[in-house]
């Protein structure tokens, strides 16, 4: 039987198909970044937004150093960007872009990654599209956020990866640890993919002289070859260097002020937040992965019911999207083992290995009802930092739905795609930042809350959404830079109490050097 006479539900051989896929083999991720890209831009916040957007834009036009750990390379990459672009659009127009423009190329390389590794352009293109439709991504593209570009680092560190694993050269390997150092002093997130990357690098493949994988392992035991990835590796993190550097400037956003040794190890190391080690549990097991399903309920049609509890409205679609997904996991399993085994590592990673670095306590809408009284809850959802497992999700869900399409009747794959593109429509109405006035509360409300202040007022602020929107409208926006906002929540922290003092002289010494508590340093201040 030639390929012509096949029935179109029986798969071509692999190398058929491969090279099938490469000989057009920009198309689908192409079509997957504009489609993409399209999308967020059409849903793009036209300025700031709630949490961390507005302390990233005036930071990122101050140069300065948002909360820890900091996120130089973030910061020093958006003011390039924002100076860029920013003239032509707006500058927090112009940062938001930015997480639209690195979502959308990071979707477009999984579409690649997928087509290389199984040659079928149409179930990774669907898989592509669907990674980009689950809602905390694109709710990460369409606004100012540190995850984007952290999500395009982690799919590069696949790609070149892939580009390791067949082409048994030294100088990918090097490049994948200059990766990892950028992708360090970018946001820890990105690593995250790390280990599935060196895995799909060194050990999922061998060349065919040596069948038994000896190569990958003389790649990595060679002292030239670890010398120039420690070196590179170094190289890449010295950027995290910027915030030392520029503390000592004491710029408008100077969170920890890092301008001693022992300040900037203690930003990198979020020693203000207390951060949790991984024993003992904050909640118990079964409640932190709750926790995970419960935002994995959110991903397909947030829109059909944005209330947090599971909703017959919702749910049904996340179930059978998670069908599709162990379809197209098992289709991936059998097409190409090696990089089914590498993407099962990076959603394991994603999933249980993020549950158990972060030891979280549980979201503020999860365990009502079973949870005690008084039990601690995060201070907002956490659903983002789970942003790459979903992307795996979304990649192999994609492809089994026009994989399911396909079984069902010959020539049926487009029904797949069609699948695949559903949660835009389910999404949309929960992820839309664009449309007005809901899009501008965050800056209409700060600029009123600084407007309306007498001259050289200060205000206090009771956290993140009462601080950051109005930092942005003063060191982005040029209003009323003569009010000091004072966040209540930062005050125990002696850095911030001395900075009050630097440049206000809202405190005396007695009161910087020494926490007092909160009602006794309000009352010094007012």
């Amino acid at each position: 039987m030639t390929n012509r006479e096949r029935s179109p539900r029986t798969p071509l051989p692999l190398q058929s198909s491969l090279a099938r896929a490469r000989s057009g083999e920009a198309f689908a991720p192409t079509a997957v970044t504009v489609v993409l890209l399209a999308v967020y831009v059409m849903t793009l916040a036209p300025s700031v937004t709630y949490w961390d957007a507005g302390e990233f834009l005036a930071a990122i036009r101050t140069l300065g150093i948002p909360h820890p750990p900091g996120t130089p390379l973030y910061i020093i990459a958006g003011n390039v960007w924002a100076r860029a672009l920013g003239p032509l659009v707006g500058f927090a127009r112009a940062v938001n872009v930015l997480s639209a423009i690195s979502t959308a190329f990071a979707c477009g390389i999984a579409t690649l990654l997928m087509q290389r590794w199984t040659g079928y352009p149409m179930e990774a293109a669907a898989g592509g599209i669907l990674a980009g439709l689950m809602s905390s991504v694109w709710l990460n593209a369409n606004e100012t956020e540190v995850y984007a570009p952290s999500l395009l680092v982690a799919m590069l560190l696949v790609l070149v990866a892939e580009r390791a694993r067949v082409a048994f050269e030294r100088r990918w390997l090097v490049l994948l640890a200059y990766l990892c150092g950028l992708g360090w002093s970018l946001q820890l997130s990105a690593l995250v993919a790390a280990p599935a990357a060196f895995y799909l690098a060194l050990f999922s493949a061998s060349p065919p002289e040596d069948p038994g994988g000896q190569t990958a392992t003389r790649r990595i035991k060679s002292p030239t070859t670890l010398l120039s990835m420690a070196a590179v590796a170094i190289v890449g993190a010295s950027a995290v260097l910027f915030m030392l550097v520029r503390a000592k400037h004491d710029p408008a956003i100077n969170q920890g002020n890092p301008a001693s040794w022992q300040a900037f190890l203690d930003v990198l190391s979020r020693k203000q937040y207390q951060p949790a080690p991984i024993l003992p549990r904050q909640s118990p097991w079964f409640l932190q992965l709750g926790n995970l399903f419960e935002y994995a309920d959110w991903q397909i049609a947030l829109g059909m019911a944005p209330e947090a509890p599971p909703s017959w409205l919702r749910s049904p679609f996340t179930i059978a999207y998670a069908v599709l997904g162990a379809v197209g996991c098992m289709w991936h399993r059998r097409i190409h083992q090696p990089s089914w085994r590498a993407l099962m590592l990076l959603f394991f990673t994603a999933t249980v290995g993020v549950v158990a670095y972060l030891n979280m306590k549980a979201g503020p809408s999860y365990g009502q009802g079973f949870l005690p009284p008084g039990a601690k809850h995060e201070a907002r959802e956490r659903d983002y930092f789970f942003s790459l497992a979903f992307v795996c999700w979304g990649i192999w869900a994609g492809a089994g739905a026009v994989r399911a399409a396909s079984r069902m009747r010959a020539g049926a794959g487009v029904a797949g795609l069609g699948v695949a593109f559903l949660p835009m429509i389910l999404n949309w109405s929960a992820v839309d930042r664009s449309a007005p006035p809901r899009a501008l509360i965050p800056r209409d409300g700060a600029m009123a809350e600084l407007v309306q202040a007498p001259r050289n007022a200060v205000i206090f602020a009771i956290g993140d959404n009462d601080t950051y929107p109005a930092w942005y409208v003063q060191q982005v926006e040029r209003v009323r830079p003569d009010v000091v906002i004072v966040t209540i929540p930062l005050l125990g922290a002696q850095w911030y109490r001395e900075e009050l003092e630097r440049r206000y002289e809202l405190l005396p010494a007695s009161y910087v050097r020494v926490w007092r508590g909160k009602g006794a340093t309000l009352a010094a201040i007012c």
